[in-house]
């Protein structure tokens, strides 16, 4: 019920406070209205991308729990990766996510990730550290977070893993988690995911995709459209884009 209210509640603002100036412009001349709705939408749109970060973030899971949970393993979803020629570049934000869980986790041995991230670890470190990609990297075929994390949980099924790490940009991890539940919930998975409370995640000014290079353009595509879409995205019946 909350990720529902969450998820739609921004619209729906939307929706009743273009309703009110339609209503109060019913006997006005039409071209004061056809002013006022844009400016009511423009002024809509700068509220959501000043909207502060700490009521986008999710509630991390208690450290106490993560410490009995003992988690060897840890998805981390992509986040702006970047593209030099045809090489893929990890960007400053997949980048910080990598050293971030490696500094603080030093007991995850295991990683499953998408492109960006899997850029983001050194050849040391690679060989250090046991790395799955989650499925493989078109970038014709966009793979959104429902997707990736689908993908990733029938990874996890099929290592019997029974807890994990879910880490994503600290602005994507509560919808990542969402996510993460009603998949597990639908395929009855048993792993447990623990969230971790991640610092605020840099923004990649360079990356493939415009929205994730500036935090108010990402915060205005999140409310609006990622977390409605995610919550009614169909069920996959497999991974989109398998190994």
């Amino acid at each position: 019920m909350t990720q529902i209210i969450l998820s739609f509640l921004p619209p729906l603002v939307a929706l009743i406070g273009a309703c009110i100036v339609l209503a109060l412009g019913w006997r006005t001349p039409l071209w004061t209205v056809s002013v006022a709705l844009p400016l009511y939408g423009v002024l809509y749109l700068i509220v959501l991308a000043f909207t502060p970060n700490r009521w986008l973030r999710a509630k991390a899971t208690a450290p106490a729990t993560i410490t009995q949970a003992q988690p060897t393993t840890a998805v981390v979803l992509g986040f702006g990766y970047e593209r030099v020629g045809d090489a893929v570049r990890p960007g400053v934000s997949n980048q910080f996510l990598i050293d971030w869980v490696v500094a603080h986790y030093p007991q995850i041995h295991t990683f499953y990730v998408q492109e960006g991230t899997l850029a983001a670890f050194s050849p040391d470190l690679r060989r250090r550290k046991a790395v799955h990609r989650i499925h493989a990297h078109d970038p014709t075929i966009y793979i959104d977070t429902f997707d990736a994390t689908f993908c990733a949980i029938q990874k996890l099924e099929e290592a019997m893993i029974e807890s994990v790490l879910l880490v994503a940009h600290d602005l994507q991890l509560q919808r990542a988690a969402w996510d993460f539940t009603r998949i597990r919930r639908h395929r009855g998975t048993r792993c447990v995911l623990l969230i971790p409370a991640l610092p605020p995640t840099p923004w990649s000014a360079c990356s493939v995709h415009l929205q994730t290079r500036y935090a108010p353009l990402y915060k205005v595509g999140e409310l609006l459209y990622l977390r409605p879409r995610d919550l009614l995205h169909p069920m996959p019946a497999d991974c989109k884009r398998p190994i």
